[in-house]
């Protein structure tokens, strides 16, 4: 213990660094894209909004189908739009640059290598269940192909994990909720 204070000197350097992280999070700027992402969310829900307004149409109600899409969509637009309208002013990292420069810049750091490998995964799982090539037969190859492409190690893994993904859905969905799976 340090005389009057009762703090040691572990305590105050502690102290210390807080009182740096607080004063370097106020001072550090947006990355590229961060401000932007929120307007790209914000899109995103309208979309949903609106094509959940349109499955709310056909049944409306509190318990149908359409209640939870369209309060969750509702949600994201709500959100998106109050982180924007909170780091409006706040400056980013490419607060100098032109227009051209800053939303080239903002689309690259918000879709970088991995997030649009993962969305053409993600869409032509979607294209090969609309052309019904089965789940069963779709849904562990593509459960497969991103494991094996997020985690580049251990491909007999992989192929564990997503035996063990494909049984917990097909009980999930199956067995507890009785939902024929495509």
């Amino acid at each position: 213990m340090n005389g009057k204070s009762g703090l040691n000197n572990i305590d105050k350097q502690t102290l210390k660094d807080r009182e740096e992280s607080n004063t370097s999070k106020s001072q550090t700027k947006f990355q590229p894209g961060e401000k932007g992402f929120a307007v790209f969310l914000f899109i995103f829900g309208s979309f949903f909004t609106y094509q959940s307004v349109l499955m709310y149409q056909k049944a409306p109600g509190a318990s149908s189908y359409a209640a939870v899409p369209l309060f969750v969509s509702v949600l994201i637009m709500i959100f998106s739009a109050l982180i924007f309208i909170f780091d409006y002013k706040a400056e980013s990292v490419n607060h100098d640059q032109p227009t051209g420069e800053k939303v080239k810049r903002s689309l690259s750091y918000i879709f970088q290598k991995d997030v649009l490998v993962m969305m053409g995964l993600i869409l032509l799982y979607s294209i090969a269940l609309r052309y019904k090539l089965g789940f069963y037969f779709v849904t562990p190859v593509f459960l497969w192909l991103s494991m094996s492409y997020l985690m580049r190690k251990n491909l007999v893994k992989n192929i564990l994990w997503t035996a063990l993904s494909l049984l917990f859905i097909f009980m999930v969905f199956s067995f507890a909720f009785r939902v024929v799976l495509p």
